[in-house]
Protein backbone atom coordinates (compact mmCIF):
# COMPACT_ATOMS: atom_id res chain seq x y z
CA UNK A 1 0.00 0.00 0.00
CA UNK A 2 1.13 3.64 -0.61
CA UNK A 3 2.21 5.60 2.22
CA UNK A 4 0.42 9.00 3.24
CA UNK A 5 -2.44 8.53 0.14
CA UNK A 6 -4.85 11.54 -0.81
CA UNK A 7 -7.87 11.54 1.84
CA UNK A 8 -10.84 10.62 -0.30
CA UNK A 9 -12.88 14.07 0.50
CA UNK A 10 -9.78 16.02 -1.29
CA UNK A 11 -10.01 13.60 -3.89
CA UNK A 12 -13.86 13.60 -4.82
CA UNK A 13 -13.41 17.93 -4.66
CA UNK A 14 -10.64 17.84 -6.86
CA UNK A 15 -12.30 15.46 -9.36
CA UNK A 16 -15.26 17.37 -8.96
CA UNK A 17 -16.92 13.82 -8.03
CA UNK A 18 -19.30 15.26 -5.65
CA UNK A 19 -20.64 17.38 -8.17
CA UNK A 20 -21.00 14.39 -10.71
CA UNK A 21 -22.95 12.07 -8.43
CA UNK A 22 -25.79 14.10 -8.46
CA UNK A 23 -25.70 14.32 -12.29
CA UNK A 24 -25.13 10.10 -12.16
CA UNK A 25 -28.01 9.78 -10.42
CA UNK A 26 -30.31 11.75 -13.28
CA UNK A 27 -28.79 9.72 -15.76
CA UNK A 28 -29.05 6.40 -13.57
CA UNK A 29 -32.66 6.80 -13.18
CA UNK A 30 -33.71 8.32 -16.94
CA UNK A 31 -31.41 5.32 -18.17
CA UNK A 32 -33.48 2.54 -15.99
CA UNK A 33 -37.12 3.57 -17.50
CA UNK A 34 -35.69 4.04 -20.84
CA UNK A 35 -34.45 0.39 -20.49
CA UNK A 36 -37.62 -0.80 -18.98
CA UNK A 37 -39.60 0.32 -21.61
CA UNK A 38 -37.23 -1.23 -24.50
CA UNK A 39 -37.78 -4.44 -22.31
CA UNK A 40 -41.35 -4.13 -22.73
CA UNK A 41 -41.39 -3.08 -26.09
CA UNK A 42 -39.00 -6.05 -27.69
CA UNK A 43 -41.35 -8.33 -25.53
CA UNK A 44 -44.55 -7.62 -27.46
CA UNK A 45 -42.58 -7.92 -30.66
CA UNK A 46 -41.17 -11.42 -29.46
CA UNK A 47 -45.53 -12.20 -28.93
CA UNK A 48 -46.44 -10.36 -31.80
CA UNK A 49 -44.07 -13.03 -33.75
CA UNK A 50 -44.30 -15.77 -31.97
CA UNK A 51 -48.33 -15.44 -32.33
CA UNK A 52 -48.53 -14.70 -35.95
CA UNK A 53 -49.55 -17.07 -38.47
CA UNK A 54 -46.31 -18.34 -39.28
CA UNK A 55 -44.85 -18.03 -35.60
CA UNK A 56 -40.39 -18.77 -35.70
CA UNK A 57 -41.23 -21.05 -39.17
CA UNK A 58 -39.34 -17.67 -41.24
CA UNK A 59 -36.24 -16.71 -41.52
CA UNK A 60 -37.79 -13.50 -40.83
CA UNK A 61 -39.47 -14.00 -37.69
CA UNK A 62 -36.56 -15.93 -36.53
CA UNK A 63 -33.82 -13.14 -37.10
CA UNK A 64 -36.50 -10.44 -35.16
CA UNK A 65 -36.84 -13.17 -32.51
CA UNK A 66 -32.85 -13.12 -31.57
CA UNK A 67 -32.35 -9.47 -32.09
CA UNK A 68 -35.28 -8.84 -29.72
CA UNK A 69 -33.90 -11.38 -27.19
CA UNK A 70 -30.33 -9.41 -27.40
CA UNK A 71 -32.09 -6.42 -26.77
CA UNK A 72 -34.04 -7.76 -23.71
CA UNK A 73 -30.10 -8.66 -22.66
CA UNK A 74 -29.20 -5.28 -22.94
CA UNK A 75 -31.49 -3.69 -21.51
CA UNK A 76 -31.67 -5.63 -18.68
CA UNK A 77 -28.43 -4.65 -17.68
CA UNK A 78 -29.57 -0.92 -17.55
CA UNK A 79 -32.95 -1.68 -15.70
CA UNK A 80 -31.95 -2.09 -12.16
CA UNK A 81 -31.07 1.95 -11.44
CA UNK A 82 -27.55 0.95 -10.66
CA UNK A 83 -27.93 -1.25 -7.69
CA UNK A 84 -26.19 -4.19 -8.85
CA UNK A 85 -22.75 -1.94 -9.35
CA UNK A 86 -20.46 -2.41 -6.58
CA UNK A 87 -20.66 -0.84 -3.75
CA UNK A 88 -16.75 0.28 -3.56
CA UNK A 89 -18.09 3.13 -5.79
CA UNK A 90 -20.86 3.97 -3.95
CA UNK A 91 -19.50 7.89 -3.37
CA UNK A 92 -19.91 8.84 -7.22
CA UNK A 93 -22.31 6.09 -8.39
CA UNK A 94 -25.88 6.31 -7.59
CA UNK A 95 -27.58 3.82 -5.77
CA UNK A 96 -24.74 1.28 -5.91
CA UNK A 97 -25.81 -1.67 -3.41
CA UNK A 98 -23.90 -4.62 -5.48
CA UNK A 99 -20.20 -6.26 -5.89
CA UNK A 100 -17.80 -7.34 -8.16
CA UNK A 101 -19.46 -10.15 -8.65
CA UNK A 102 -22.78 -9.00 -9.59
CA UNK A 103 -20.80 -6.01 -11.90
CA UNK A 104 -19.21 -8.36 -13.75
CA UNK A 105 -22.43 -10.54 -14.07
CA UNK A 106 -24.12 -7.69 -15.15
CA UNK A 107 -21.09 -6.84 -17.77
CA UNK A 108 -21.43 -10.07 -18.89
CA UNK A 109 -24.92 -10.41 -19.89
CA UNK A 110 -25.27 -6.45 -21.23
CA UNK A 111 -21.90 -6.58 -23.04
CA UNK A 112 -23.45 -9.83 -24.85
CA UNK A 113 -26.63 -8.40 -25.42
CA UNK A 114 -24.86 -5.22 -27.12
CA UNK A 115 -22.95 -7.50 -29.55
CA UNK A 116 -25.01 -9.82 -30.64
CA UNK A 117 -28.23 -7.24 -30.77
CA UNK A 118 -25.92 -5.35 -33.18
CA UNK A 119 -24.19 -8.26 -35.39
CA UNK A 120 -28.19 -9.45 -35.48
CA UNK A 121 -29.08 -5.93 -36.76
CA UNK A 122 -26.30 -6.91 -39.56
CA UNK A 123 -27.74 -9.89 -39.99
CA UNK A 124 -31.13 -8.57 -41.07
CA UNK A 125 -29.57 -6.54 -43.14
CA UNK A 126 -28.20 -8.85 -45.51
CA UNK A 127 -31.28 -11.43 -45.01
CA UNK A 128 -32.95 -8.52 -47.09
CA UNK A 129 -29.95 -8.11 -49.33
CA UNK A 130 -30.47 -11.91 -50.44
CA UNK A 131 -34.28 -11.50 -50.61
CA UNK A 132 -34.56 -8.12 -52.25
CA UNK A 133 -31.24 -7.93 -54.52
CA UNK A 134 -30.43 -11.20 -54.85
CA UNK A 135 -33.60 -12.82 -54.58
CA UNK A 136 -32.72 -15.99 -53.07
CA UNK A 137 -36.16 -18.35 -51.96
CA UNK A 138 -36.35 -19.23 -48.57
CA UNK A 139 -35.46 -22.74 -49.09
CA UNK A 140 -31.66 -21.68 -49.87
CA UNK A 141 -31.65 -18.75 -46.92
CA UNK A 142 -32.65 -21.15 -44.50
CA UNK A 143 -29.98 -24.04 -45.72
CA UNK A 144 -27.05 -21.81 -46.98
CA UNK A 145 -27.25 -18.72 -45.15
CA UNK A 146 -29.09 -18.54 -42.25
CA UNK A 147 -27.22 -20.64 -39.81
CA UNK A 148 -24.14 -17.57 -40.23
CA UNK A 149 -26.96 -15.43 -39.56
CA UNK A 150 -27.25 -16.90 -35.78
CA UNK A 151 -24.01 -18.09 -35.58
CA UNK A 152 -21.55 -15.44 -36.11
CA UNK A 153 -24.03 -12.96 -33.88
CA UNK A 154 -24.10 -15.69 -30.93
CA UNK A 155 -20.91 -17.08 -31.53
CA UNK A 156 -19.16 -13.62 -31.56
CA UNK A 157 -20.85 -11.89 -28.93
CA UNK A 158 -20.08 -15.57 -26.27
CA UNK A 159 -16.22 -15.28 -27.52
CA UNK A 160 -15.69 -11.68 -26.18
CA UNK A 161 -17.69 -11.99 -23.15
CA UNK A 162 -15.78 -14.70 -22.35
CA UNK A 163 -12.57 -13.22 -23.11
CA UNK A 164 -13.35 -10.04 -21.40
CA UNK A 165 -14.76 -12.28 -17.86
CA UNK A 166 -11.16 -13.77 -18.09
CA UNK A 167 -9.31 -11.17 -18.46
CA UNK A 168 -11.68 -9.00 -15.67
CA UNK A 169 -12.53 -6.77 -18.04
CA UNK A 170 -16.06 -6.40 -16.37
CA UNK A 171 -15.53 -3.26 -13.86
CA UNK A 172 -17.63 0.18 -12.85
CA UNK A 173 -15.96 3.24 -14.63
CA UNK A 174 -18.66 5.75 -12.81
CA UNK A 175 -21.58 4.90 -14.89
CA UNK A 176 -24.90 2.72 -15.24
CA UNK A 177 -22.47 -0.11 -17.05
CA UNK A 178 -19.65 -2.54 -15.90
CA UNK A 179 -17.90 -2.22 -19.01
CA UNK A 180 -14.92 -0.38 -18.23
CA UNK A 181 -11.61 -2.43 -19.42
CA UNK A 182 -9.58 -1.18 -16.02
CA UNK A 183 -10.52 -0.46 -13.02
CA UNK A 184 -9.51 2.65 -12.02
CA UNK A 185 -11.99 5.03 -9.44
CA UNK A 186 -11.21 8.15 -7.62
CA UNK A 187 -9.85 6.50 -4.75
CA UNK A 188 -7.66 4.52 -6.31
CA UNK A 189 -5.58 7.34 -7.04
CA UNK A 190 -2.04 7.34 -5.70
CA UNK A 191 -2.24 3.57 -5.41
CA UNK A 192 -0.06 1.08 -7.17
CA UNK A 193 -2.43 -1.90 -9.32
CA UNK A 194 -3.11 -4.75 -6.93
CA UNK A 195 -3.37 -2.63 -3.70
CA UNK A 196 -6.72 -2.14 -2.23
CA UNK A 197 -6.96 0.93 0.16
CA UNK A 198 -8.75 0.46 3.45
CA UNK A 199 -12.48 0.20 3.73
CA UNK A 200 -12.64 -1.12 -0.14
CA UNK A 201 -12.68 -4.07 -1.27
CA UNK A 202 -11.71 -4.18 -5.01
CA UNK A 203 -8.23 -4.41 -5.84
CA UNK A 204 -7.19 -1.15 -7.62
CA UNK A 205 -6.11 -1.42 -11.99
CA UNK A 206 -8.32 -4.42 -12.01
CA UNK A 207 -8.22 -6.00 -15.30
Amino acid sequence: MVEGPIPLEQLLIANGTKEFYGHNKAFGTIGSFMAIISIMSSSLLILFVTHSKHGLSTTYHRIVFGMSIADILFSLSLATFNAINPSDVDYFVWNAHGNQASCSAQGFVGTFGAHSGLLYSCSLNLYYLAVVRYQKKDYYIRNRIEPFLHGIPLGYALIAVITFLVKQNFNNGGGQNCITPVYDPPHCIGYKDGDIREGFTIPCGRG
